[in-house]
């Protein structure tokens, strides 16, 4: 048995104290392992997760001592996230049990699912509010056990003497008032006191179900009032508004309108939200009351009632009933069993997984409409990944990249050239607690993990949501929202992004961290080098060629204009005729042969730098100074390239798209306002995003000392 830990991909035998749910994986052989009671195949890899007391318990026959651990309840996801999360893997089996293809996985929305349903009002809402009168009936004139009790009462308050009232009274002297001739005057006489117990079965019954009720709508006022801003924001995001750049605003709309429209579902939520707010209430109002006051908060009633006579005939208890019975059917808290707790967290964390397939897949080659290509790649295949399958290539005009779903759930994207791109899903709910110190603890434990290995560009995915992050300071909110590229100075460098199907900039996200990998990955080539010895009389007056120094190696600064080409090949010529003259034969003149394809190299090393990342069409192409380039696309009026910071003099890539009005500064407005179409972050001071901030240092690539100072403080307020 051994545990596997998905961000630093090494083995290890021990757990450590802190547990990060999603992170650590457990590899079986042919020993039993039982974790939570349950017991694992043999050569398997789970997930590790927590029973529904939070707690990890693993053992094995051949381990000294069993494995405890405790989750803290904030890693958990919430109920609307975790049924929308287990939707994506069911969809996904359907699609594999039908041999279906890549197209038909991304046409899923990725969005809460059944949203119509959700925000309509449930059965259990209409019975309660229709048959509410009759539990405050209840509480306002409840049933009562009638219970006689013996008690010593002054002779005013006497209202029914006890059978043993003369003989107590005779033995018990000090109650005598004053004796007379022939009797006492009794002081005090013993009575019988009727007493209403209000502790009876009915009653704990009425009570915990207000509790109950009271829970089930707290919960979905929560999911309503999420969906509801959803709703919201994706209507803001699909308006007119101009804080958002146009193709990304039209993105957004699209993945909405495959959906349906936001307007008319908003309305109904609201309808709805409000609705659940008033039940709240007068079912909070029943909790002064004598009736729930008098039982004890431990009072527990099992789930399943005893059918009394009480609760079936009388004309307000038998609504309780009625509810108890209608609620049961709804309630989703009832006690699992091992299997039951194992098959629930597998399907979610596999459901977590296939969602962020579906992202990966709806930004490479978009949802197959006109107005959403992705990037332009087309799935050559045709197939959808699965778990550990063989890598899926694409294909588009900005190259050939393959795709791999590895084993231990997390996606590997290659391309040749580049240091390969590794996306790992974390279902711990980062931005589920305000406890700054957990969370920036946490963060510290996932810098160290991905600092260990630097063989790939990692970027971690956790389901997080705008309204999570909107209660959090704003330094932390750009530290749990960032691919590591906008950092401050003395930052370290960690790409972290919250995605979920409550986030409709998910996909934004996703499309992002892509373009981050795979163009400025491309862009810092430049110049591309040519492993060729040239002579140097062939580099005299060249202005596309510059021969590196120390090595056999010629970089190709730019394409050969078609007199610069003529004029290399005349010289090419010239050089093999005064080798040939001076006696060298064919096969001695192979290697300066082999230089007459040095223009059509350089034009195919170019080439892939010229393609706008944008519209995909063919821009100019122009070398700079610094050995940076810049090029500038005429479909969409967009420009590209590589620049030098004015501060550490590091080169860095940039996309520049047409100007736009937007004064939005708040966290997250990079991918609300831009999406994919970013590389280098602007660095927006008096909305000038035509300087950026560099990537290497977090500083203002192009401002004077005094301007940087000033543009890390906006940054900071921002």
């Amino acid at each position: 048995m051994l545990f596997w830990n998905r961000l630093t991909g090494r083995y290890t035998k021990e757990l450590p104290d802190q547990l990060i749910l999603g992170e650590w994986q457990i590899i079986t052989d042919s020993e039993k392992v039982f974790i939570n009671t349950f017991e694992l195949t043999q050569n398997s890899r789970e997930y590790i997760f927590p029973d529904s007391t939070h707690r990890l318990s693993v053992r094995s026959p051949d381990a000294t001592l069993p494995c405890e651990k405790q989750f803290p309840q904030w890693q958990l996801p919430s109920d609307i996230l975790s049924e929308s999360l287990q939707f994506f893997e069911l969809e996904l089996q359907k699609l594999l049990s039908n041999s279906a293809n890549w197209l038909d996985l991304v046409k899923l929305p990725p969005l809460v699912p059944q949203i119509e349903n959700k925000i309509n009002i449930q059965p259990l809402e209409v019975t309660t509010k229709q048959n509410l009168g009759h539990i405050e009936e209840v509480c306002r004139r409840p049933r009562a056990y009638l219970k006689m009790e013996t008690e010593r009462l002054p002779v005013s308050r006497a209202q029914r003497i006890s059978p043993h009232a003369a003989e107590f009274l005779a033995s018990h002297t000090e109650d005598w008032e004053r004796r007379t001739f022939r009797s006492v005057v009794p002081k005090q006489v013993l009575c019988m006191v009727k007493e209403e117990l209000l502790d009876i079965y009915e009653n704990k019954v009425t009570v915990r179900l207000i509790d109950n009720l009271l829970e089930y709508t707290r919960q979905r006022i929560q999911q309503v009032q999420t969906i509801k801003r959803q709703l919201e924001e994706a209507k803001y995001l699909s308006g007119t508004t101009k804080d958002i750049h146009w193709r990304n605003r039209q993105r957004i709309y699209q993945l909405w309108g495959s959906d349906f429209d936001a307007a008319t579902p908003l309305k109904k939520a609201e309808a709805t939200w409000r609705q659940l707010l008033q039940l709240q209430y007068k079912l909070q109002s029943l909790i002064d009351t004598d009736l729930y006051k008098a039982i004890p908060q431990r009072a527990v009633v099992g789930s399943t009632l005893k059918r009394t006579n009480i609760l079936v005939n009388d004309q307000h208890y038998r609504y309780v009933d009625l509810l108890w019975r209608e609620w049961s059917r709804c309630h989703h808290g009832q006690v699992k069993n091992s299997r039951q707790v194992f098959e629930e967290n597998k399907q979610l964390f596999r459901g977590f997984e296939s969602f962020c397939l579906l992202l990966i897949g709806l930004a490479l080659t978009g949802s197959g409409h006109d107005k959403d290509m992705g990037f332009g790649f087309e799935a050559i295949a045709n197939l959808i990944p699965t778990r550990g399958g063989e890598p899926i290539l694409f294909r588009g005009a900005l190259g050939e990249i393959y795709l791999t779903w590895q084993e231990d759930g997390s996606f590997l994207i290659q391309s040749e050239g580049i240091k390969d791109l590794r996306l790992v899903p974390i279902i711990a709910t980062l931005t589920a607690t305000d406890n700054l110190q957990t969370i920036a603890s946490t963060l510290k434990t996932f810098s160290h993990s991905l600092t260990s290995s630097t063989d790939s560009l990692t970027v971690l995915l956790y389901p997080g949501t705008e309204e999570e992050r909107k209660k959090l300071p704003s330094h932390i909110q750009r530290e749990i929202n960032t691919l590591g590229n906008d950092r401050l100075p003395k930052e370290v460098a960690m790409a972290i992004l919250p995605v979920s199907p409550l986030d409709i900039l998910s996909v934004e996200r996703i499309a992002r961290a892509i373009q981050w990998w795979f163009n400025s990955q491309r862009y810092q080539s430049y110049p591309p080098t040519l492993p060729i010895n040239i002579p140097d009389n062939l580099l005299k007056d060249t202005g596309w060629l510059e021969k590196e120094k120390n090595s056999n190696q010629v970089c190709v600064l730019r394409s050969p204009l078609p007199p610069e080409e003529q004029f290399f090949n005349t010289n090419i010529q010239t050089l093999i005729n005064q080798l040939q003259a001076h006696g060298l034969k064919k096969g001695q003149l192979q290697p300066i042969e082999q230089i007459k394809n040095l223009p059509f190299q350089a034009r195919g090393c170019i080439q892939p730098l010229k393609i706008c990342p944008i519209c995909h069409s063919i821009g100019s192409f122009t070398a700079l100074d610094s050995q940076c380039f810049s090029c500038e696309c005429s479909q969409c009026e967009s420009s590209w390239g590589t620049r030098s910071c004015g501060s550490c003099g590091k080169k860095y890539p940039y996309i520049q798209i047409t100007r736009i009005e937007s004064q939005n500064r708040q966290p997250g407005w990079v991918e609300r306002t831009l999406g994919r179409e970013v590389i280098a972050v602007p660095c927006w001071r008096e909305n000038n995003h035509t300087t950026f901030i560099c990537p290497h240092c977090g500083t203002c690539s192009q401002a004077k000392l005094i301007h940087v100072e000033a543009c890390i403080r906006c940054r900071i307020s921002c």
